[in-house]
């Protein structure tokens, strides 16, 4: 049965990644020009999906609400998910549905695409929602909201800060990556297209990423606090107990660093030589 889907932002990349996904239905988008038709755009849709920067997600989600009816979904794709959800079960009586994207728009297939979805309130009246992802290819994995967010402070907290402070160590010290790619190993030249990847698209997006919100930001100076404790071991020549901490690591991986040494392998022969035929032409 095709239903009314209005994408709230969805001039964006990713709004019009899923306004594209989802032609079997009756897409409709709703940005920033177009809040005088908001109650026609909003009203008798089944399913208004908020797709907007993290900064603003809660203030349009309050907007939204002012317009749809309790038989409507609404639902978010921003990045954290403990505070959209708080703030759409707040202002809608309908159902609601916390779902995050983890892939960037520029994806060229839905598989093995992977969407987060955190559920929020009658998630029966969902399903049909769930279902028409799951037959696009995207891979669709639940867990609660507070579990996202406390493992998005890792993946998207400290993992993109890493990688973007390495990119601009690099400009700092005058190092281009091309110069290093050159000379790297294949694990190291994955790291490094990954971080020109990275500064290949908006900034305001990943800031915003970074500084989603105080407890991913504390978790970060933890990390930070953890590698000035390595670095003032490293200055006292502690390398017994760097190797005792790498064993500890190891060990706790356990099966995990076998699996990916395999898996790792297999991706980077046919990364670099993909990469390299491109850097050499």
């Amino acid at each position: 049965m095709q239903k009314i889907i209005t994408i709230v932002g969805g001039n964006g990349a990713m709004g019009q990644l899923f306004y594209k996904y989802w032609q079997s239905h009756t897409v409709q988008i709703l940005d920033k020009n177009d809040w005088d038709n908001a109650h026609k755009l909003l009203h008798n849709a089944d399913l208004v999906i908020v797709s907007v920067p993290i900064n603003i997600a809660q203030e349009i989600i309050i907007k939204v609400a002012n317009y749809i009816s309790a038989k409507t979904i609404l639902a978010d794709f921003t990045s954290i998910k403990v505070e959209p959800i708080e703030t759409m079960l707040k202002n809608h009586s309908g159902p609601v549905l916390g779902l995050h994207p983890m892939f960037g728009p520029g994806i060229t297939s839905t598989k093995p695409q992977v969407i987060i979805n955190c559920g929020g309130r009658d998630t029966n009246k969902s399903k049909w929602v769930i279902s028409s992802l799951k037959r696009m290819g995207f891979v669709i994995k639940e867990m609660t909201a507070a579990y996202h967010d406390h493992i998005m402070s890792f993946i998207q907290g400290i993992e993109h800060f890493s990688t973007i402070c390495l990119g601009m160590f690099l400009q700092q010290e005058n190092i281009h990556p091309e110069k290093l790619f050159n000379l790297a190993s294949p694990i190291y030249q994955a790291k490094l297209v990954l971080m020109g990847r990275i500064f290949d698209q908006d900034p305001s997006l990943y800031a915003d990423i970074i500084m989603a919100d105080e407890q991913r930001i504390e978790l970060i100076g933890k990390y930070v606090d953890y590698l000035k404790t390595w670095v003032d071991n490293l200055r006292l020549d502690k390398k017994k107990e760097f190797i005792q901490a790498f064993v500890a690591g190891s060990d706790w991986m356990g099966k995990f660093t076998h699996d990916a040494q395999l898996a790792s392998d297999q991706f980077l022969t046919s990364v670099t030589e993909s990469l390299t035929k491109r850097t050499n032409s």
